[in-house]
């Protein structure tokens, strides 16, 4: 599930840029950490391969610099950015090494490259949303996590989330590793419906849709999520590991 644009996340990534500060989000999606950041002072860009998702960010952030590009090939020449953003981004590239290192490559050489992925299913609560999905898609189980929990087995856990992947990946990008921390990020459904429409918006609900149809996905959903209703609403927190980087030395 998509992330508020008001959260501790978007704050950790964000943290030590001020006024001024030329930000670049990678994948900058419908431009929510984009509309943070603008109204923060910032000079936001952003670019993602989807013309839609950019229709949407220029709604959020009118006026905003946003271009169709890919993480891979950035249209930017080098020590543009003193922060460049991918939030939720890596594990979805074919090449997560050359997209860190085109980041790092159009930030200025004291700035800050910045990347999220989610932490393991044990440790995000909508992991259990995959969960559910699975069996109407004739997913497999992925193998048992170390911690047990709620049913979570219809997801695995992303390689990563590892932090001595992300550092090996960053090391191959000719990044030096700051820090790499965690953040862990409420997300909160007003009711049965707000929580049913976001996941039926998202890839994999649309997908379980196709396969069993919208009412198995609810009825999939509400049951496997019962746990953490709270009244009306749903609420859940997941774990995000941000790597803080430095580009290579110039």
């Amino acid at each position: 599930m998509s992330t508020p644009a008001a959260s501790p996340l978007f704050d950790r990534v964000l943290a030590g840029a001020g006024p001024g500060a030329r930000l670049l989000d990678v994948g900058c999606g419908v431009g929510r950490l984009l509309a943070d950041a603008a109204a923060a002072g910032l000079a936001v860009t952003g670019v993602d391969v989807e013309r839609r998702l950019l229709a949407a960010a220029e709604r959020a952030v009118p006026g905003a610099d946003l271009r169709v590009a890919d993480a891979h090939e950035l249209p930017f020449d080098g020590g543009t950015f003193d922060v460049v953003t991918l939030v939720q981004v890596l594990e979805h590239l074919t090449n997560p090494v050359l997209a860190l290192r085109e980041a790092g490559r159009v930030c200025v050489a004291d700035g800050r490259v910045r990347a999220t992925v989610w932490g393991t299913p044990d440790e995000c609560d909508a992991a259990v949303i995959g969960a559910a999905l699975a069996p109407l898609t004739g997913a497999a189980p992925a193998p048992p996590q170390n911690n047990p929990g709620p049913d979570r087995s219809g997801v695995g856990a992303p390689a990563l989330t590892d932090p001595a992947r992300l550092t090996q990946l960053a090391g191959l990008a000719g990044l030096t590793v700051r820090e790499i921390a965690v953040v862990r990020v409420p997300v909160v459904h007003e009711d049965p419906d707000d929580l049913v429409a976001g996941v039926l918006a998202s890839g994999p609900g649309r997908h379980a849709a196709r396969a069993a149809g919208p009412g198995a996905v609810r009825e999939a959903l509400l049951g496997a999520l019962e746990p953490f209703r709270d009244g009306d609403a749903y609420r859940l927190v997941d774990t995000v590991r941000v790597l803080d980087a430095a580009p290579p030395p110039r």
